[in-house]
């Protein structure tokens, strides 16, 4: 029988810790099983609230089944051509990416179980005597710092699965990002460029266009076929806001007054709203206009009948006459804001004080602006800088006609109020992570300790479970910080927002999580031996470091069990929600609380990116933590997925363009792993080992300096040679597709005499009808299926693996250079006139999914003013300024009940 292991034994202390890893498996599961169970529950009795999408109209996701787990296989089964079309390639490479994620955890924890952690075991002379091999196992899995040379060998291994994966990954990226950006090169976002920075002898649209065509003539550019420069109208933005504010109290007034649904006999809505929104004159005697008086005539007529009494006569009385100042003020507004639109187009005259120094530029074809977008064109440094132009639903309008000098005295300040907010946030991490802690709560509960000895469930809670709850709740409110300073600071499109707030984030994470818990960890367990001895201070941290991976190890458990199941019932946003639908009146304030709520990745990946850190940082320290990491990656793929197919709705589209920066985050997280690996070999005196590490080091930074670098080039621009090579063959190798160059104008000619146009269509979402058979979807998804009754078992048994393999592995590797037909094919097959013809007359898909299927409430006949107060969203179309020449919101009155 083998000799009980001291108290000061690690492998006392490790099988400790993996009686907390089971206490907290057992939280995070209550807490994300219950979560899960309503879920799976809720959904049957709110469809509308748990899979808004399916309303919509147009690229409406499959409705799901009645069964209790059905959601599941509907959700994992659903196409990545299917996700492609109804929700974008941003939405399909975050998916591809957590699948990678998964792949490389799956495949390091193979790695980490089966030969780090028997290598630690046999190599690892540390134990006492008599540890038996359960401990030694225990121990090597869950944190130990011996051997060093394993560890040395591992940090070569990981690094090697790291980039492979990740180099893979990113090839796939660029190949589905081009195909993409080649389908919409004919829209008019994919033709243009924003240009700052606009000197005042080029501050007109005319001078601008003659610089583009003449003066670039050096770069062969093509024909300009419009400028907007953008203007400086910040006091009609603040009439048109007021406007939006006082059709919202009118709205609420006479749905007041009537109900929604209004069920009075003879209710005509459009008469109504033809008399309301007549503009008030004084011709008559009393003040008010006849439309007006005939209106308030019909809202007595058609009230609800609490109005009927004299007490309700009396209140109708009072809310008719606040009724008419609000409509006078509205008429007021409304006339002021189509007065100056009239009075700013018919008074243009191209003057350069009445333009800012930011601008867009459209040419005929996209090769122009690509171009255009790599070239200096201008002598003077930070003037008429040029980049590939953001969808106009992208732009932030706010802060477009912001001067470079103002951006950068912006951006300054929101650097430094985002140190201090770090400093702060960080400091008050570190005080609540002391105040949950079991020796800080015994001064309040001085039985407390006693009770967590005897208890490993309480334990588990007061040591792991609280720090990493409190820890979570505190960074939930940073994003919302983040995103109003990134605003301040003057980016000037919601993608560069995007990614401000989702680098800071990402780097306040592994501050807050990864770095201050072990800093307070080191403090609290050695205060007196580093005040008394400093030099200790570097070897203290190299023993605790180890002993947090238990730690991080039940951060990952909290989030993969518990989190994730939580933000399938999405009380963040359905709860606010439902309140709000329970005090809402109008049309308008029904359907804002049904549609679905808009999706940003800033707000989803930092937690995704922090958890990649964690596993590599305790890689080899904790092989088990890929086990966790890799649980976590699917989990997240699942709900993720099932989230951004049924339930969240996109503002803007930027095509993946932000896949290649996250790919460069991670790669650079790496910094953490070797810096402590090689810190724990030079504490120990290994100098051998820490030599033999600094290539890892060189390697790391080359791969962020220069190779991210030319990726991020190639994911931001469309490869020349994909747009302008002259001769392009057919998968059976014919050269019977030729883009043929007039000007600036191209046509692909083909056999069949058919050409291709430039098209002016306004939306990056104008991309494939659901049904057209694409070689992107052949790609994307292959679903061929024999004839026989042998070919068909045997293919439902191949496909079966095939899908299984695509769960973890992506579909798609596409070399443009080495089978540059594909992409030429996918041209001949896309390239419709009419189609094209046909994306002119619409505002773009996202607009056209935002109208839902009517209810007795609302009719879902406006799109939102989410994106622009005052504007509506479809009106977010043209790089002229919305508030001069975007659909404005009307009047919308309460649904009547006999039209159902």
């Amino acid at each position: 029988m083998s000799q009980s292991p001291p108290p000061s034994d690690p492998a006392r202390e490790y099988l400790a810790h993996a009686s907390d890893l089971l206490t907290q498996t057992v939280f995070a599961s209550l807490i994300g099983g219950s979560a899960f169970l309503a879920f799976c529950l809720l959904r049957f009795s709110w469809p509308d609230v748990y899979a808004p999408r399916t309303r919509l109209l147009f690229a409406a996701p499959t409705r799901l089944g009645k069964t209790l787990l059905g959601w599941i296989s509907m959700t994992l089964g659903t196409r990545d051509y299917d996700l492609l079309y109804s929700c974008g390639l941003d939405s399909l490479l975050v998916l591809r990416l957590f699948k990678m994620l998964a792949a490389l955890c799956t495949t390091a924890a193979l790695v980490g179980l089966f030969v780090v952690v028997p290598l630690k075991v046999l190599l690892d002379d540390s134990y006492p005597a008599g540890t038996s091999l359960y401990r030694r196992l225990s121990t090597a899995a869950l944190g130990s710092e011996h051997p060093l040379v394993v560890h040395f060998g591992c940090a070569y291994v990981f690094t090697a699965l790291v980039y492979f994966y990740f180099a893979r990954f990113a090839y796939q990226a660029l190949a589905l990002r081009w195909h993409y950006l080649l389908r919409l090169r004919h829209t008019r976002p994919a033709r243009s460029i924003m240009v700052t920075g606009i000197p005042a002898e080029l501050a007109t649209e005319g001078a601008l266009k003659r610089h583009f065509e003449s003066h670039a003539g050096a770069c062969r550019l093509g024909s300009v076929e419009a400028v907007e420069i953008v203007p400086r109208i910040a006091k009609l933005g603040v009439v048109v806001r007021r406007r939006e504010r006082l059709l919202r109290a009118i709205e609420e007034t006479v749905a007041l007054v009537l109900g929604n649904p209004c069920t009075a006999v003879g209710y005509d809505r459009e008469h109504l709203v033809a008399l309301l929104t007549t503009h008030h004159t004084l011709d008559s005697p009393s003040g008010v206009s006849d439309a007006h008086a005939e209106a308030l005539q019909l809202l007595r007529l058609w009230s609800l009948p609490r109005f009927k009494t004299a007490r309700g006569e009396r209140r109708l009385a009072y809310i008719l006459g606040e009724l008419l100042p609000t409509l006078r003020k509205f008429h007021h507004a409304d006339g002021v804001v189509g007065e100056a639109r009239r009075h700013w187009f018919a008074s243009y005259d191209g003057r350069a004080e009445r333009s800012s120094s930011v601008g867009f530029v459209t040419f005929g074809d996209a090769a122009s602006a690509h171009l255009a977008a790599q070239s200096f064109t201008f002598a003077q440094p930070f003037q008429l800088r040029t980049e590939l132009a953001p969808e106009p639903r992208d732009v932030y309008w706010d802060n477009a006609a912001l001067p470079l000098s103002n951006r950068m005295v912006r951006g300054a300040v929101a650097l430094a109020t985002y140190a201090l907010m770090l400093v702060y946030w960080l400091t008050m991490a570190f005080l609540v992570s002391t105040l949950v802690s079991i020796d800080s709560l015994k001064g309040y509960f001085p039985q407390l300790p006693e009770l967590a000895d005897r208890n490993k469930w309480l334990r588990g809670l007061f040591q792991y479970t609280t720090p990493t709850f409190v820890l979570s709740v505190m960074n939930s409110m940073v994003p919302y910080f983040l995103t109003w300073m990134a605003q301040a600071s003057g980016l000037q499109s919601r993608s560069m927002i995007q990614g401000s707030v989702l680098r800071r984030y990402f780097g306040f994470l592994i501050a807050n999580v990864l770095l201050i818990f072990t800093v307070s960890r080191t403090v609290l367990t050695d205060y007196e031996k580093w005040v008394e001895n400093p030099a200790l201070i570097p070897k203290l941290f190299a023993t605790n470091l180890p002993k947090a991976a238990p730690f991080f190890m039940d951060y990952i458990i909290l989030f993969a069990l518990g989190y994730y199941p939580l933000q399938l019932l999405q009380f963040g946003s359905i709860m606010p929600a439902m309140l709000r639908r329970l005090v809402c009146h109008t049309p308008r304030q029904f359907a804002d609380s049904l549609r679905p709520n808009s999706i940003d990745w800033a707000y989803i990946l930092p937690q995704p990116m922090l958890v990649f850190v964690i596993a590599a940082t305790y890689s080899s320290l904790a092989p088990l933590i890929f086990v966790l990491a890799a649980v976590y990656y699917v989990i997240a793929y699942v709900v993720t997925k099932y989230l951004v197919y049924y339930v969240y709705a996109r503002q803007f589209e930027t095509a993946g363009e932000f896949i290649i920066p996250v790919l460069k985050l991670l790669t650079g997280s790496l910094w953490h792993y070797y810096c402590l690996i090689i810190g724990l070999c030079a504490l120990n005196g290994a100098i051998g080992y820490v030599i033999l590490l600094f290539p890892l080091l060189w390697v790391n930074w080359y791969l962020l300096s220069t190779v991210s670098s030319q990726f991020y080039e190639d994911a931001r621009y469309l490869p020349l040679g994909l747009l302008s090579t002259t001769t392009s063959p057919t998968l059976d190798g014919n050269s019977s597709i030729r883009p043929i160059w007039q000007g600036s104008q191209a046509t692909i000619a083909t056999e069949s005499g058919a050409a291709t146009r430039p098209s002016h269509a306004t939306s990056t979402d104008y991309l494939l009808p659901h049904v057209l058979p694409t070689r992107l979807g052949d790609f994307v998804d292959s679903s061929e299926r024999p004839s026989t009754w042998f070919g068909k078992l045997w293919w439902l048994a191949k496909s079966r693996v095939h899908w299984a393999w695509a769960l973890v592995f992506s579909k798609i590797y596409i070399d443009p250079q080495s089978r540059p037909s594909i992409f030429y094919q996918l041209d001949l097959l896309n390239d419709d006139p009419e189609q094209d013809t046909r994306a002119e007359l619409t505002l773009g898909q996202d607009q056209r999914q935002a109208r839902s299927e009517p209810d007795e409430f609302t009719d879902f006949g406006q799109s939102p003013t989410s994106l622009l107060d005052g504007v509506l969203d479809e009106g977010l179309a043209f790089y002229e300024h919305p508030y001069l020449v975007s659909s404005l919101p009307q009047l919308w009155l309460p649904m009547a009940k006999a039209s159902l």
